[in-house]
């Protein structure tokens, strides 16, 4: 990757779901991609995209090595944010966001099963799968 660091003067901010922003590099890289970066939970996570309006896929990794995956849908009109363990396989929970700020969290087990669900709706209403 070309650019170390996005900042105010070579990137773009973009709103999305969930009160999250990722910043989109105003040119694209050598290898005619767009450089993502956003921090979500204290967490760095950095990508590339075709596009320059947000969308695409990053990638960090948490202090424990746990592996953490923001994918942003084409349109911006969703989020899937997911967490796997140290293999980079094995999902440990899952965050789906909506642009009408409603949500599904699912968490999973040792054998991958959900464990947990919690669905908010649009209007605020939660509900709890456990």
């Amino acid at each position: 990757q070309n650019v170390s660091s996005l900042d105010e003067k070579n990137s773009v901010s973009v709103d999305l779901p969930g009160g999250m922003k990722v910043l989109v590099s105003k040119e694209k890289d050598k290898d005619g991609k767009y450089s993502l970066e956003a921090t979500v939970d204290k967490l760095e996570l950095k990508g590339t995209s075709d596009k320059n309006n947000g969308s695409g896929t990053l990638e960090g990794e948490k202090t424990d090595k746990s592996k953490v995956k923001l994918t942003i849908a084409e349109d911006l009109s969703k989020t899937t944010f997911e967490i796997f363990k140290e293999d980079g396989k094995t999902l440990v929970s899952k965050k789906v966001t909506l642009k009408d700020k409603s949500s599904t969290e699912e968490k999973f087990n040792e054998k991958g099963e959900i464990s947990e669900k919690t669905i908010v709706r649009a209007n605020g209403t939660k509900l709890e799968y456990t």
